[in-house]
């Protein structure tokens, strides 16, 4: 008995070292929940910002139905209110939340981060992806709210202050020269699996930065902000996209939205016949041999490209209805099409343009014949193997508008900018009082109701608030 006392007044010691012990070794690592991190990386928000734009830009009721199909690369024969000026207004007015609510707000909170992780990089991100958004508003609305914007929570203003167009365009140069700073040092890190786009690479955000700056700056090219000494600094910088391997674009896995081409939506749904192509594009397409048509468009049930003209109260009784006209190609409407911000394609026809317009150092031809290469490789197709004529600038503004097929609001930011093809028509059966094609969206019911006053003066600076006031730089 004294034996087994004796043992036991050894044992409950050691054993109870034991538990103590092991209760306490790694006890955080034990007691750590694996779905509940401590830290969050600073550009976290990047992948989400990258496909909310993407997707948006993208998005068939307002991109679609009005910045694709107001320029005539695309038409309705289904269901086309928008195709005669009658567009979604709950579609605008989603484009303008997701603008400001899940792209400005989220990369104004990715800057903040950045910069509290001391990581240029992922303000750099930041600032192209706020930037581009601020583009895509006042290209499509005109004045905007840009310095009081989304202030809402921090100083409690509700009703921001509308900026006039040539002040977005002011901070958005701001915003893209501190972006190519912080990108230009090479410090800093985007995470591979956050970067939807480029994976990380910082050198390609740089090549995409500058980018976005010098079409930006031709966009302007008729206003008095415009500066052709800083276009031939970009464009000597060899920091453009002149490669399709540098194109600025997301590529989608899945069937899912929102891993999917939004356009897909429409595949899914059994409604492809709702959609079909624009008679002015396959014309001209079809008058100069292009062999891009046969990508951008399917063959009616005779075999033929046939395109819709623009409007008309019931297509169908007007001898264009769905099989008679070219449906959008496959390779468009599939769930993994890539969706592009950027490409090379329009940035050396833009720097054709530059060399023609402006006098920048380059042979123009040359680059205009790179620019339909990359967009015949784009689209699976050989290069050289269409070698259009080139008719300076015609030629430039003619190729800017059809390479940037189903790009909507580059399609539609080129025309107006350019009016080149001069000979769109308006609209069969338009909206009473539209009198020429649309050159903006209505604002939104939201901001009309609920921040009037700002609005009205927006509308005293820029001109009625009608589809066809036409914006700051559209002087054509």
């Amino acid at each position: 008995m004294k034996n087994i006392y004796k043992t036991l007044s050894i044992c409950l010691p050691l054993g109870l070292t034991m538990l103590i012990t092991g209760c306490d070794s790694n006890f955080e690592e034990i007691n750590t929940d694996p779905d509940k991190p401590t830290e969050i990386s600073a550009d976290l928000q990047l992948g989400y910002i990258e496909r909310s734009l993407v997707n948006e830009v993208y998005d068939y009721f307002v991109s679609g139905e009005c910045a694709a199909t107001w320029p005539q690369h695309i038409s309705k024969p289904i269901y086309n209110d928008a195709d005669r000026y009658y567009p979604r207004l709950g579609a605008i007015n989603t484009f303008w939340n997701t603008m400001y609510v899940n792209v400005i707000a989220e990369a104004d909170e990715m800057y903040k981060l950045g910069g509290e992780a001391e990581n240029p990089a992922i303000q750099g991100a930041a600032l192209t992806l706020k930037a581009m958004a601020l583009q895509y508003l006042t290209d499509s609305f005109g004045d905007i709210p840009m310095s009081e914007a989304n202030a809402g929570l921090s100083d409690g203003n509700f009703t921001p202050a509308y900026d006039s167009q040539e002040a977005v365009y002011q901070g958005i140069f701001s915003m893209l020269d501190e972006a190519i700073a912080k990108f230009a040092t090479g410090e800093g890190a985007l995470s591979s699996s956050q970067d939807l786009m480029y994976g990380g690479d910082l050198d390609k955000w740089l090549k995409f930065a500058t980018s976005v700056k010098f079409r930006a700056l031709m966009r302007i090219s008729d206003t008095s902000l415009f500066n052709s000494s800083e276009v031939q600094s970009l464009i000597s910088s060899g920091n453009l996209i002149t490669s399709n391997d540098d194109n600025a674009f997301i590529a989608f896995e899945t069937e899912n939205a929102p891993n999917a081409n939004p356009y897909y939506g429409i595949v899914q749904n059994g409604r492809q016949a709702e959609w079909c192509m624009g008679e002015a594009l396959v014309e001209f397409m079809k008058g100069q041999s292009d062999p891009r048509l046969a990508v951008y468009a399917k063959e009616n049930a005779n075999g033929e490209y046939v395109g819709k003209p623009a409007g008309y109260i019931n297509p169908g009784i007007s001898g264009f209805g769905a099989g008679v006209v070219s449906e959008i190609g496959d390779a468009y409407m599939a769930a993994d099409a890539p969706l592009f911000l950027m490409t090379a394609a329009q940035v050396n026809l833009l720097i054709a343009e530059a060399i023609e317009r402006f006098g920048a150092s380059g042979d123009a031809a040359t680059y205009f014949q790179a620019g339909i290469d990359a967009s015949l490789e784009q689209n699976g197709l050989d290069a050289g193997s269409f070698t259009p004529s080139y008719n300076g600038y015609q030629s430039i503004a003619e190729q800017l508008w059809a390479s940037t097929f189903l790009q909507g609001y580059e399609t539609w930011s080129e025309w107006r900018r350019s009016d080149i093809p001069a000979n769109l028509s308006l609209a069969i059966d338009p909206q009473p009082g539209v009198n020429s094609i649309p050159t903006r969206y209505g604002y939104t019911n939201d901001e009309k109701s609920l921040n009037a006053d700002n609005v009205a003066g927006a509308v005293a600076n820029q001109g009625e608030d009608a589809l066809t006031t036409k914006l700051w730089w559209d002087v054509k």
